[in-house]
């Protein structure tokens, strides 16, 4: 039993680096007791504390998903997640060096999984999403995989051998200070993002038609120096280009601001509907066009739609979006950037193939779907992470927040207030295409393979020899 309750505890422990705590050193903790209690242990042990460990991260960490559709959706998700997590017990774990590389090498093999699979993957609650306050000089040379890594095994190691602690003492001491090994362009753009709120949080945020609308109407300046407007994801509840009523209502807008205006939109199609990304010129017209690719699985598409209608009947009430097949970038005064839509910052190689010859990045998101809880906070946290990795600045906007500004070191430089009409200005620097020297799930799935596998023999082998 006193196991079981620590299992549960090293779960806690990783929850605790993740909003609404964000205490990124109960990664470290987490992980080493995690590793101290299955090491040594048989196979059939190690599940069970593993399986204890996942369900005690994943359930809290998660919980936002249940806000308005009920504790089942939820627990699935949950359990799902942390039946992935177990796979860790799969290979044997000694308390040793080799032990403590399998560990690591097993720990984000699974992220990688979890990223991609099943349903195209939930890489929610990666360890590399939480350290760019104490690893952040290592995301643009290494990653989020890598530094999932870097922590997992620096964890276990102190574990192995105590006296390697001090290898801590400089994570401690770089956390205050940002190093920056990015190349400016040496262009800036003043941007405003838009935060013009709901009527109402949940699932029925968009019921009234255009009350979404002409809240960013309302919301966005009139007056204003920005070099460009922004609205979040869903900010036109009706289709803009269709409908008569938002189409006007945006052209007289932007006829009175004479700015370019970025805006979220749902587009209507006979095959289903387009989660568009819509960039219009000061002229009013309609210059580019992005369309979400990596769409969210029970949210913008229902797998198993007879199963899920039966779990919940809500399923009956999504319609699957349809996903866009290439990226486009929009252009400002010379500048690119990429759009990219909520969902899309979760997987390593789409973002990856999105940031080529993108100088920053806005992302558009609607967190009206998840009330109050906490998952902006965490959705937030993962675009701190992707700034640091690809070393570019964000202008994040959302429709209830979090709305910010993030630097190409992952620092938020500001943000709004959540569930408030705000119209946020900072100024962007863009930065020259730098990519990380390390990148690719198949690459790192490679890498951290024959790592494994040379630990588990190395396990095996000096296990041997121990008993000549």
């Amino acid at each position: 039993m006193k196991k079981s309750a620590r299992a549960i505890a090293s779960g806690l422990l990783l929850f605790a680096a993740f909003p609404p705590f964000t205490l990124w050193p109960a990664v470290f903790l987490g992980a080493a007791l995690l590793f101290f209690l299955l090491a040594d242990e048989k196979l059939s042990r190690r599940f069970l504390l593993a399986l204890l460990a996942g369900g005690a991260f994943f359930a809290p960490l998660l919980h936002w998903s249940s806000i308005y559709v009920g504790s089942l959706p939820w627990l699935i998700l949950a359990l799902g997640e942390s039946l992935i997590f177990s796979l860790i017990a799969l290979a044997p774990i000694k308390r040793s060096i080799y032990g403590a590389i399998v560990f690591a090498s097993s720990f984000t093999l699974i992220e990688l999984l979890r990223m991609k699979a099943p349903f195209g993957g939930f890489g929610w609650g990666r360890i590399g999403f939480t350290q760019v306050d104490s690893l952040q000089m290592f995301y643009p040379i290494i990653g989020v995989v890598g530094v999932s890594f870097i922590a997992l095994s620096l964890s276990a190691l102190v574990v192995v051998r105590p006296k390697y602690a001090f290898l801590l003492i400089p994570i401690l001491a770089l956390s205050f200070f940002d190093v920056n090994l990015n190349t400016p362009s040496g262009k800036t753009l003043k941007i405003v993002a838009v935060q013009g709120s709901v009527p109402q949080l949940g699932l029925e945020f968009n019921q009234r038609a255009l009350a979404v609308l002409n809240n960013h109407i309302d919301a966005t300046p009139k007056q204003s120096n920005a070099d460009l407007i922004i609205w979040p994801e869903n900010a036109s509840d009706v289709d803009p280009i269709t409908n008569l009523k938002a189409r006007q209502g945006i052209a007289d807008l932007i006829k009175e601001i004479e700015k370019p205006l970025l805006i979220g939109a749902v587009e209507q199609r006979s095959s289903g509907p387009l989660n568009s990304s819509l960039f219009y010129g000061a002229d009013g017209e309609l210059l580019s066009r992005y369309v979400k690719q990596d769409l969210a699985p029970f949210g913008e598409y229902i797998p198993l739609r007879s199963i899920s209608e039966i779990i919940s009947p809500l399923a009956r009430q999504v319609r699957d979006f349809i996903p866009g097949d290439n990226w486009v970038k929009h252009k400002v005064n010379n500048i690119e950037f990429q759009s990219l839509i909520c969902f899309e910052v979760l997987d390593d190689d789409h973002i990856q193939s999105g940031a080529v010859n993108a100088e920053f990045f806005v992302a558009q998101t609607n967190n009206a779907t998840f009330g109050d809880s906490y998952q902006a906070a965490q959705q937030l946290q993962i675009t701190r992470a992707r700034a640091a990795e690809l070393s570019r600045q964000f202008a994040v906007v959302s429709t209830t927040g979090y709305t910010a500004h993030i630097d190409q070191n992952g620092k938020v430089l500001t943000a709004a207030e959540q569930f408030k009409p705000v119209a946020l200005e900072m100024e962007i620097e863009a930065f020259r295409d730098r990519a990380t020297t390390v990148r690719g799930s198949l690459f790192w799935t490679g890498i951290l393979s024959v790592l494994w596998l040379l630990c588990v023999f190395g396990q095996r082998r000096s296990r041997s020899v121990y008993y000549r």
